[in-house]
């Protein structure tokens, strides 16, 4: 009597509720994703519907000015290392080395080829109808004063008796990298390298308040000219940026002419304040080296 009253409970419960349903858990959906919350939303609101929105900053203008007045072909050569790489990874500075065997192969065809280094001064003069250039004249110029341009440079401008301009960010020597200021000394008491400004410290001249731009290229110049006791009259513009407020800042800062990175050899009255100038790269062979002056 027992077992038929469990086989009649069995079979009710299998007409009534699917089989299925005893064995599996009841499909429950998923919880929404939860909302990232702010830890204090009534301080975010307030912020959120207060805040003005930031103003973007302008990019600086960067000009040149038109080549006028009188002009002379004069190539102004610029380097930065004169040395090896110690990273190749580091492309930038790649691009910017020479290696001492090519700078002095580039200085052994300068003097084969009957070129003469001159000074910016002369330069300047020349473009004044003050001074007389030789046949072939080039500037040398070096920007940075990074500690191989004593070490290495320097013998070899000796060697060839040859002038070069050294431009000096003043705030940055004596730092890793850099020469020390009895070595620039040095270099300036040979006669051979004038030391120049670079600003105080490397700075994108048009990216600064005029109070920046006027301390930058200010303090550079009686920095150079207390410590070593001559005339700074150029200064080299970091990154070869500049703009015509920059120049208005240069010129009363008592500077005779600036120089950029832009490239030509032909100087001009009206570009002495941005002189175009031929940059030097470790790749270049000697063949386009000599096709570029």
């Amino acid at each position: 009597m027992g077992k038929l009253f469990i086989s009649l409970l069995i079979l009710a419960m299998a007409v009534t509720v699917p089989f299925s349903a005893i064995f599996h858990k009841p499909n429950i959906p998923n919880k929404p994703p939860q909302q990232n919350i702010p830890a204090n939303p009534a301080k975010t609101d307030v912020a959120t519907s207060s805040a003005k929105p930031e103003t973007p900053k302008p990019k600086p203008v960067i000009e040149h000015p038109p080549a006028t007045g009188r002009q002379v072909r004069v190539p102004i050569l610029y380097y930065h290392y004169i040395g090896n790489n110690p990273n190749p990874a580091d492309k930038a500075r790649d691009s910017l080395s020479v290696t001492p065997p090519r700078f002095e192969e580039q200085m052994d065809y300068l003097s084969k080829n009957g070129y003469t280094p001159i000074t910016l001064d002369t330069m300047v003069a020349a473009l004044k109808g003050q001074a007389t250039l030789p046949a072939k004249p080039i500037v040398l110029t070096f920007d940075d004063g990074y500690q191989d341009l004593f070490t290495v440079a320097f013998p070899i401008l000796q060697k060839y008796n040859f002038h070069a301009v050294a431009f000096i960010p003043t705030g940055l020597i004596g730092t890793k990298y850099y020469a020390s200021w009895d070595q620039l000394k040095t270099m300036q008491d040979s006669g051979l390298i004038s030391m120049q400004a670079h600003t105080v410290n490397h700075a994108s001249l048009p990216s600064l308040s005029i109070e920046r731009i006027r301390q930058e290229v200010v303090e550079s110049k009686k920095t150079l000219e207390a410590k070593f006791g001559i005339p700074v009259n150029f200064i080299a513009y970091p990154y070869g940026t500049s703009n015509s407020l920059v120049w208005e800042e240069v010129k009363k800062a008592g500077y005779v002419g600036a120089l950029g990175t832009w490239g030509s050899a032909i100087q001009s009255e009206g570009t002495i304040f941005d002189m175009p100038r031929i940059r030097q790269g470790g790749s270049m062979d000697i063949k386009t080296f000599g096709s570029r002056l």
